[in-house]
């Protein structure tokens, strides 16, 4: 089979032809410098040390987002406002986590990753502290604003900066961990604040979660080191390779691209065993001067990122780039799969507190927390596992298609969203309206999270796939790094907060006034039809990805 096929962005060799494996050598993807400031270039110990103050920042940000939720109830007795009110406020904290990641991703390329992830902590804190003192709708409203533009980089930034520090075979585990922490903080919340409400009120929860956020601000500012790098393409080879120190018997074979562009687009030789997790520190760069991985160099607290050269350009890009890539389908579909599942969660989150706390249950405002555990707990195999059964799943798939993956070979997974979360939410349903134990509620809500990270995962490595390895013509201009802040990752999370937003003007009225029975029924139905568009793209993906590439270049080269 030649390489024509990889012409296609989405397209990558993973093995030689025929699924031949080639034993102990994997390609650095993206190639390395030899820069010891170079974030790929870092021990595995400091990767880890960046990726545990990304993930307290993640559970942070979301227990800030949900820690109200399972106190929905006593809350608007005590407010005056309404619980449509409340799921409102909601909708608003996420349609504004979309529209600010249009400003907080590409300040973060302008003037550094760690400088927004600080005014993120600190902000949300201080808006925070407004909330407990709120009075009325458009106060209410007005703080969730606030609250979902300071919290924005915790859905977008966070990946970015993971792709900033793991190389691609590296990355799953990663990312796993943090959509296991984005799903299952925002279970954490109510679980912790149905407790802290019984012992000391509603405004004690903003209290103490106000403390969490300004601990996790000085982890940070400590601990966090800035993770954009201006790599030289040129210089970096395409085809670079680790290989394992222990003694090999046979020299790996090097992939000989036509073109940068397809280098940038092919991944060739992955070991094996070695896609999920390989570590640095045991393994050589195959290159004419072997380079020793960089190790943390304690607290740099005062080193803060300098303006990048192209700030203006890139602001003015992040606005106007993600807007401009709406005219490809794929883009719309990334969008409300996201969105489903997102709102999904939003949906235990909007409902469990009037379903609970209501006959036949009748349970206490800390028994309501304490049923997100369920959610919580199920996320983590969701999470953390989904993104190691993908990646063995694209192997194998690789191999049936003589070594070539394709984008939409790992969206075959979603036949276990397809299947599982229909049931879900017929249990979420048909179990209050029938008066079963409560317990049928709870593993409805489990079953729900438990597919939504997995769903996730497949829906944002998808885009990323399809549209990252297009570089664009100008490699070291601003069209260069704006391409770096993921713009075709803003047009989807901004679409899929939009349609959140969407969503929360309709929970109340479709779940408690049209009844639990119409209400389950309704949205199995739904979301079965939405899940069965996944069949369209296994089937033009690849074509569409084709005669997208087109459009997407037009876009970022301007």
């Amino acid at each position: 089979m030649t390489d024509n096929v990889l012409d296609v962005p989405g397209t990558a060799r993973i093995y030689q032809e025929q699924g031949e494996i080639v034993q102990n050598a994997v390609t650095l993807i993206p190639a390395p410098s030899k820069s010891p400031d170079d974030p790929l270039n870092w021990t595995q110990k400091r990767k880890y040390l960046m990726l545990s103050c990304l993930v307290f920042y993640t559970i942070t940000a979301t227990i800030l987002s949900s820690d109200l939720y399972s106190v929905f109830d006593p809350l608007s007795t005590s407010t005056g406002l309404s619980l449509d009110q409340l799921n409102v406020g909601t909708g608003y904290l996420y349609l504004f986590i979309g529209v600010s990641t249009l400003i907080s991703q590409p300040a973060s390329l302008a003037f550094g990753k760690r400088p927004t992830y600080l005014i993120s902590a600190f902000g949300a804190a201080l808006v925070n502290i407004w909330t407990a003192f709120a009075k009325g709708n458009s106060q209410w409203i007005a703080s969730r604003l606030l609250l979902g533009f300071f919290i924005s980089p915790s859905f977008t930034l966070v990946e970015v900066s993971i792709a900033d520090v793991f190389f691609l075979h590296e990355r799953s585990f990663p990312l796993g961990l943090y959509i296991n922490f984005l799903f299952g903080g925002v279970s954490l919340g109510p679980i912790l604040s149905g407790y802290i409400y019984e012992g000391l009120g509603w405004r004690a929860i903003i209290w103490l979660s106000t403390g969490l956020t300004v601990i996790m601000g000085l982890v940070l500012f400590f601990f966090l080191e800035e993770s954009t790098f201006e790599r030289d393409h040129d210089v970096a080879s395409s085809t670079s390779v680790i290989t394992s120190a222990a003694p090999v018997e046979g020299e790996a074979e090097e992939e000989d691209p036509k073109n940068a562009d397809k280098a940038d687009r092919t991944t060739t030789n992955v070991e094996q065993e070695a896609s999920h997790m390989s570590h640095v520190e045991d393994m050589t760069i195959t290159d004419a001067t072997p380079f020793t991985p960089s190790p943390w160099p304690g607290p740099r607290f005062w080193k803060f990122m300098k303006p990048h050269r192209y700030a203006l350009g890139i602001m003015i890009r992040g606005l106007a780039q993600p807007l401009m890539l709406y005219r490809l389908p794929l883009i719309w579909w990334s969008g409300l799969m996201y969105a489903t599942y997102q709102i999904c969660f939003n949906l235990i989150a909007a409902i469990s507190s009037g379903i609970l706390a209501a006959p036949p249950y009748n349970f206490s405002t800390s028994a309501v927390g304490l049923t997100f555990l369920s959610p919580f707990l199920s996320a983590i195999p969701g999470a953390v596992y989904g993104g190691y059964i993908t990646d063995k799943f694209v192997l194998r798939q690789a191999k049936k298609h003589h070594g070539i993956t394709e984008a939409e070979h790992k969206l075959k997974l979603y036949i276990i969203p397809a299947v599982s979360c229909p049931i879900g939410l017929l249990m979420m349903g048909l179990g209050p309206y029938y008066e079963a134990h409560w317990i049928v509620y709870v593993l409805g809500c489990a079953i729900v999270n438990l597919i939504g990270p997995l769903a996730t995962i497949l829906t944002v490595s998808y885009v990323f796939d399809c549209y990252h390895p297009i570089r664009p013509k100008k490699e070291h201009g601003v069209q260069a790094c704006a391409q770096d802040m993921a713009p075709y990752l803003l047009s989807t999370i901004l679409l899929a907060m939009i349609f959140t937003f969407g969503f929360n003007y309709v929970i109340t009225p479709w779940c408690f006034g049209w009844g639990l029975r119409n209400f389950a029924i309704s949205s199995a139905l739904i979301i079965t039809v939405i899940n069965a568009t996944v069949l369209a793209v296994l089937k033009w993906g690849k074509r569409l990805r084709r005669s997208g590439e087109h459009a997407y270049r037009k876009s970022i080269d301007w």
